[in-house]
């Protein structure tokens, strides 16, 4: 399968399920239940806010897109140093 139905199913089943614990449960498992979706998103968000620091952790182990990045710095130092800002 490809990596889109992965992701599909799974968030299929992951909702059907939550639905259904949602709709039968009682007490404390539906207070859980009720926050299981803001729980879901802050760890989405845990994940590609490590995911984008280990990227730019590892940015020196690609060195034509440091060589690049260095490159653009530079040029923007110059363009704003044209237009007199100090830096």
């Amino acid at each position: 399968m490809s990596r889109g139905t992965n992701l599909f199913v799974a968030f299929s089943i992951s909702g059907i399920v939550w639905i259904v614990t949602l709709f039968l449960s009682t007490g404390y498992v539906n207070e859980v239940a009720k926050s299981m979706p803001t729980y879901a998103l802050i760890l989405y968000f845990s994940y590609a806010l490590f995911k984008v620091g280990g990227d730019l952790a590892r940015l020196k182990d690609y060195p034509e897109e440091a060589q690049s990045l260095q490159k653009e710095v530079e040029e923007a130092k110059r363009f704003y140093k044209e237009k007199g800002l100090k830096l």
